[in-house]
């Protein structure tokens, strides 16, 4: 059995972090900007999706770029700033890394911004691969890069367990032929988790300790 996670949403409470982020950066262009809470259905099918949602009417291909640039800019240097692991993150994964389960993650944030936040985050757990949206693969839903990561970890899809927090991650789990499980502390409610298919659906860290997933 292996376990592949999600990062925002899932491992790390970064909702501050990526509205004000987007806010900054709306208010550098002079365009409105947007409720924290509102991010919550802004994130997790890929940054120019973020982008699009971001502008609303104003979302014309110049903008899309200009904001996006100045986005990333201004994340470079603030990733760190409001984002947190959620409660009973860190002691699942000790308890995980004990039993020496495979852990690896799998987001639709830029790849860079990944390693950076897992290597900051979690120095001391050993996920592999850490993968991010890459040019040239297809962000999640597709299940291309999780099954890359089935196969790096020379373990056949239907022993991974996919954990995530959004529709996409459910989705993705369904496509590549894995156990999706469905996290209610991150961005989404259970009925998208259910209707996009999650086999288990929890609202704490430690319950995914107690489900029956694939050995």
């Amino acid at each position: 059995m292996a376990l592949i996670f999600d990062l925002d949403g899932t491992l790390l409470d970064t909702l501050a972090s990526l509205a004000n982020s987007f806010n900054r950066s709306l208010g550098t262009l002079g365009m409105p900007t947007h409720p924290v809470n509102d991010y919550r259905y802004f994130i997790g099918d890929g940054l120019r999706n973020c982008v699009i949602r971001c502008l609303g009417n104003a979302a014309t291909e110049q903008n899309i770029e200009r904001l996006t640039e100045i986005q990333q800019a201004d994340y470079r240097q603030t990733w760190r700033d409001d984002a947190v692991p959620y409660p009973g993150i860190e002691s699942l994964l000790d308890v995980l890394g004990q039993d020496n389960v495979p852990m690896a993650v799998l987001s639709n944030k830029p790849h860079q911004f990944v390693v950076q936040m897992m290597d900051y985050f979690f120095p001391n757990t050993r996920f592999h691969p850490v993968m991010g949206h890459r040019p040239g693969y297809a962000h999640k839903p597709d299940p291309t890069t999780a099954l890359l990561i089935a196969d790096e970890l020379n373990i056949k899809p239907s022993q991974v367990a996919f954990v995530g927090d959004t529709r996409a991650d459910i989705e993705t789990a369904v496509n590549a032929g894995m156990h999706p499980v469905g996290v209610l502390w991150g961005f989404r409610e259970f009925t998208e988790l259910e209707s996009a298919g999650a086999t288990d659906i929890i609202g704490s860290p430690h319950e995914l300790l107690s489900l029956d997933l694939p050995k």
